[in-house]
């Protein structure tokens, strides 16, 4: 095959995919979902493909794909079911989601645009900059819209300014030292920023997911999908219906910013109460309670890590008192002939 014909099987990619918080793969799985649903012969959307299938046709690994499909389904916007025999994964995109979806991004979008070109009584220069944001018949005109307008980063988000990125590594060097899954509560005190009043809610352009007030950048979403992952299956058939990601992803920001927990330490935790079946497996199901209940599993799992050295500790002792028991018992049982 030649490198022409390599060029010949291009796909579509919809850039605007990436503003809904999939990331590039998501984005990617996305439209190419779109492609095949308009070419299925299953009435009902259907339609299977298997990995090595959208390995060929996107280039993504295993491992990509796992990551889009959980961010796909867990927004809602594609589903799966195994059909057939064998059973095979098929795919259906929800077109209702992904539209509401859109319509979300657009207004939201608009939104921030006309808060950005909003007139500025007490600047001279901003009225002049709105003039010519609403004349689009001279060069002038582009130029003052586009310093109307955010720059975007590389998620689509608005870039960060040199105040952000030093609050944000201040943020994370503070959590490397006082963060952990054996650390009983030290929460840090809460702010307007975690907990907006209702009906004033900030602009959020690295929430990756969101529902009113509940929202969480594409790390808390991650981890919210790993954790259901996690509990689901441990429970099987008896797992309940899939959760609010939104809220899960949201109490998992409230853990970080808040309570100044790290998502590695979060994930610990929430392992070893999946693992302790006696109690905790049971009794912590949801971000929610973990967060209820950190200080408690923080302190059992301490204790529990501590006891097989203290037990090896005592085990050692009491074999080296049999040896010296056996020992002097021998020495006790000589016989000596002269």
């Amino acid at each position: 095959m030649s490198i022409i014909d390599l060029m010949a099987r291009p796909i579509a990619f919809n850039r605007a995919f990436v503003d809904l918080g999939l990331g590039m793969c998501g984005a990617m799985m996305l439209s190419q979902s779109l492609y095949w649903r308009a070419r299925t012969r299953n009435p009902d959307g259907w339609f299977y493909k298997s990995q090595k299938e959208w390995q060929e046709e996107t280039g993504m690994t295993r491992r990509e794909q796992e990551t889009a499909r959980r961010r796909l389904t867990a927004a809602g916007f594609l589903e799966e079911q195994r059909k057939g025999v064998p059973a095979r994964l098929h795919f259906r995109v929800n077109i209702e989601a992904v539209e509401a979806a859109l319509e979300d991004v657009s207004s939201r979008m608009a939104q921030t645009a006309n808060q950005d070109c909003a007139p500025n009584e007490n600047s001279s220069l901003a009225e002049s900059a709105n003039q010519v944001c609403t004349d689009g018949a001279t060069s002038m005109a582009e130029s003052a819209n586009q310093e109307c307008t955010e720059a975007p980063n590389r998620d689509g988000g608005k870039r960060q300014s040199i105040t952000e990125i030093t609050s944000e590594t201040t943020t994370e060097t503070t959590a490397e030292r006082t963060s952990g899954p054996d650390r009983p509560d030290a929460p840090l005190p809460p702010s307007s920023e975690t907990n907006p009043e209702p009906g004033t809610e900030p602009d959020r352009p690295d929430a990756a997911i969101q529902s009113g007030r509940f929202w969480g950048n594409q790390d808390d979403l991650d981890l919210a999908v790993w954790m259901w992952d996690q509990l689901a299956e441990q429970l099987g058939p008896d797992k309940p219906r899939a959760p609010n990601f939104s809220r899960w992803a949201n109490t998992i920001r409230l853990m970080r910013e808040q309570d100044g927990r790290e998502h590695r330490h979060i994930r610990v935790l929430w392992d070893w109460a999946r693992q302790h079946e006696k109690f905790w497996a049971a009794n912590v199901q949801s971000p929610d309670k973990l967060r209820e209940k950190w200080s408690q599993l923080a302190m059992q799992r301490r204790s529990e890590r501590r006891k097989p050295t203290e037990q090896a500790g005592i085990d050692r002792a009491a074999e080296l008192r049999r040896i010296h028991e056996q020992r002097s018992n021998s020495q006790q049982g000589v016989t000596y002939e002269h």
